[in-house]
């Protein structure tokens, strides 16, 4: 592995494609709001049908994983794939320190333009990114093994934060805080509306769990540039299966020992990571038998990850701005009431194609920035 790594391999097209996927798959769960993909939208019969299952796969849960929750992990490993080839080459060139400080003033920055957009849902993607990044920094130049030791322990010490105190209940909505439950962090802490109130991603510790999948992400790139088909091959597999082993395996209940956790993004517990990072490997080796050792290459997706965080912003600034919403449903909120009272089943798939018509929007905007070799660097 290692005369492997001294080499520059020739670009892998798998991982381009993967992040401009990651990309879409955000902009296809992030959008559905905009337009309209919603259950309440939907007649009882519909909601148990194909649209009903639709607007559940798009949608995070408390109690179960879905399409959604493949998503933001997706996106995180691919994160700890670009920080790894990232390390390697800039580190030859200015050395160890000043890559790592730069790398450290990338992460921050997502942090402090995370607080910008995510009031009041601090814990969203940006904010995980930039603290499992600024997490992984101390680990980043180490051997994959050490890595690997490191996720494992970041991992359970998450677990055993929500096992053994109060942060468990709160982070799982099984108890309300009270005088006599609320954490320390949160009586100390100045904001403590703005860092506790909203329960998601595993809250102000869940990043943690987040570089779990950012390491594991690190140590893929490490086996896809060595080349070695076969190699890569066996060790996406094998990670993928066992992982994802070992995260159902996690949650399942063990008789009075455990009780069930469930694979949700919210509680960020055990099996999550485990999981999502197993089904990271397996859409990796899709990705590399597909681009790789084979022609395709699927549409927007390499030009998107060109500028991958920066249409992620973008789209995440639009989503949030009032006045493109009210253009929008100018548009299609007044055709969407008939619509209900008339044939709920048209709803969804109408709302569909106006999220993939704002993903082919923010593609095109990648595409000529891509076409114009305008690379925004966070």
């Amino acid at each position: 592995m290692s005369a492997a790594l001294s080499e520059q391999p020739a670009r892998l097209h798998s991982i381009d494609q993967l992040r401009g996927y990651a990309v879409f798959g955000m902009i296809l769960v992030n959008a559905k709001g905009m337009f309209g993909v919603a259950t309440k939208h939907l007649t009882p019969d519909d909601a148990e049908g194909i649209w009903g299952t639709v607007v559940d796969q798009l949608s995070h849960h408390k109690d179960h994983f879905t399409y959604a929750d493949t998503i933001a992990p997706l996106f995180m490993f691919v994160v700890g794939i670009s920080m790894r080839l990232s390390w390697l080459r800039r580190s030859e060139i200015v050395g160890a320190s000043a890559t790592r400080k730069a790398m450290a003033k990338r992460f921050s920055t997502l942090v402090l333009i995370a607080f910008t957009i995510y009031m009041g849902w601090l814990w969203d993607a940006l904010m995980d990114i930039g603290l499992a990044g600024l997490l992984a920094l101390m680990f980043i130049g180490t051997p994959a093994l050490v890595r690997a030791i490191a996720a494992c322990c970041m991992a359970l010490g998450y677990q055993a934060i929500v096992s053994f105190s109060v942060y468990g209940p709160w982070i799982k909505r099984t108890g309300d805080l009270t005088a006599e439950n609320i954490p320390y962090l949160y009586k100390w802490i100045p904001y403590q509306s703005t860092l506790f109130d909203v329960r998601l991603n595993g809250g102000p510790f869940g990043p943690l769990s987040w570089c779990f999948i950012l390491l594991l992400g690190t140590i893929a790139y490490d086996f896809m540039r060595s080349g070695n088909s076969t190699g890569i091959i066996a060790w996406c597999l094998s990670l993928g299966v066992g992982l994802c082993t070992a995260g159902w395996i996690a949650s399942v209940g063990w008789g009075e020992t455990k009780e069930l956790w469930p694979i949700t993004a919210y509680h960020m517990t055990l099996p999550f990571p485990l999981w999502s990072t197993g089904l990271c490997f397996l859409t990796l080796l899709i990705f590399y038998v597909l681009c790789d050792l084979g022609p395709v290459k699927f549409p927007t997706f390499t030009s998107v990850s060109m500028n991958a965080l920066f249409i992620y912003i973008v789209q995440c600034v639009i989503s949030e701005t009032e006045a493109p919403l009210e253009i929008i449903n100018s548009c299609y909120g007044s055709i969407q009431q008939p619509l209900v009272e008339s044939n709920a089943s048209l709803v969804v798939p109408l709302g569909i194609c106006g999220i993939l018509t704002f993903y082919g929007m923010l593609a095109l905007l990648a595409y000529v920035l891509h076409r114009k070799k305008i690379y925004i660097k966070i």
